[in-house]
């Protein structure tokens, strides 16, 4: 009788068997296990105990392979990333599911995916940058653009500043020409060389006086109250409550500090004068180069703004004047 080694279909160990008991049903000799004896063995190959090699076992005790899966937590962040080219916001689910799938391939080696939410991650902080600057952009040109508003309104309303300051006290005094105040509506700037006369058109401008209030008089045969006055250039614009404008063309720089007296029989050079109105919803115009009397005073300029005093009378049908004081404001250099 000869013997033949086998391995045990239940705990995978060597056991050594008479060929007489082929078929049979033994107990393991290692797990105490009922097993059946296979047949085939008559002539058995000799194998040395110290030689021999067991037989591959599938059993629940054999090592199973693993085959690596992809995270689909990987998957997502880079298809959201990718996503916010469309949705703006896939971003910021793509940078969530980037962290989630690195922390779990880290923690589990039968995931892989890992170059996927790298890539979602990289995309996804890039687009953040995108439109953080895109935001911040806005921002900026948002508070420029309030700022410079802001400036445009003070510039505006600086001329109704001093206005209340006339109605209240007396006109800041002009360098060469100081003011004073009176109690009639009548203000005179040289008593030894002006004689006073109620403020309304006159041909003789040597006789004309400053009134003690901010410009007005009639344009055109409409009441003329001055709103708003501003310097552009060399041209000196009054604009009033209902539309009249006057403008004055061609003054000389430096503008503080000057004065003008011109007389409707001047034939020189002077600067022009254009006054607009509206009739109906037409807007008219008339511009006068000589033929107009006209007395204008600058102050020195205090704070970047200009006292002015002015007489104008215009050779209209209507006998067009205005008179008063006014301040403007020096615009800065581009």
């Amino acid at each position: 009788m000869s013997e033949f080694n086998f391995s045990c279909p239940v705990c995978g160990q060597n056991i050594s068997c008479d060929t007489a008991l082929e078929g049979t049903q033994h107990v393991c000799p290692h797990c105490n296990n009922t097993i059946g004896v296979p047949t085939g063995f008559s002539k058995p190959a000799k194998v040395s105990p110290q030689t021999e090699t067991p037989s591959a076992w599938t059993g629940h005790n054999a090592a199973t392979a693993v085959v690596p899966r992809t995270s689909r937590l990987a998957i997502a962040s880079l298809v959201c990333s990718l996503a916010s080219l469309v949705t703006c916001i896939g971003w910021i689910p793509g940078i969530i599911c980037g962290h989630l799938a690195r922390s779990r391939i880290r923690r589990d080696p039968a995931l892989a995916g890992n170059g996927l939410a790298t890539a979602g991650l990289s995309i996804g902080y890039l687009i953040l940058m995108l439109e953080a600057g895109t935001v911040g952009y806005h921002a900026w040109s948002f508070s420029k653009a309030v700022k410079q508003g802001i400036v445009n309104v003070q510039q505006n309303l600086a001329t109704n500043n001093i206005i209340i300051t006339q109605i209240q006290s007396t006109t800041p005094s002009n360098a060469n020409l100081p003011m004073e105040p009176v109690q009639s509506a009548i203000a005179v700037t040289n008593l030894s060389q002006m004689e006073p006369v109620v403020s309304g058109w006159t041909s003789d401008i040597s006789k004309a006086a400053f009134p003690n209030h901010p410009a007005d008089g009639e344009a055109h045969g409409i009441h003329f109250a001055l709103k708003t006055a501003m310097l552009r250039g060399v041209n000196l614009r009054l604009n009033a409550e209902n539309g009249l404008a006057l403008e004055i063309f061609g003054l000389d720089q430096p503008i503080a500090g000057q004065s003008y007296e011109i007389q409707p029989a001047d034939s020189t050079a002077n600067p022009r004068v254009k006054m607009t109105w509206k009739e109906g919803d037409v807007i008219q115009d008339a511009t006068y180069g000589k033929g107009y009397g006209m007395k204008l005073q600058f102050a020195q300029a205090v704070n970047r703004k200009i006292s002015g005093k002015i007489y104008l009378c215009l050779p209209d049908d209507s006998k067009s004047y205005v008179a008063g004081t006014f301040e403007v404001r020096i615009p800065k250099p581009k």
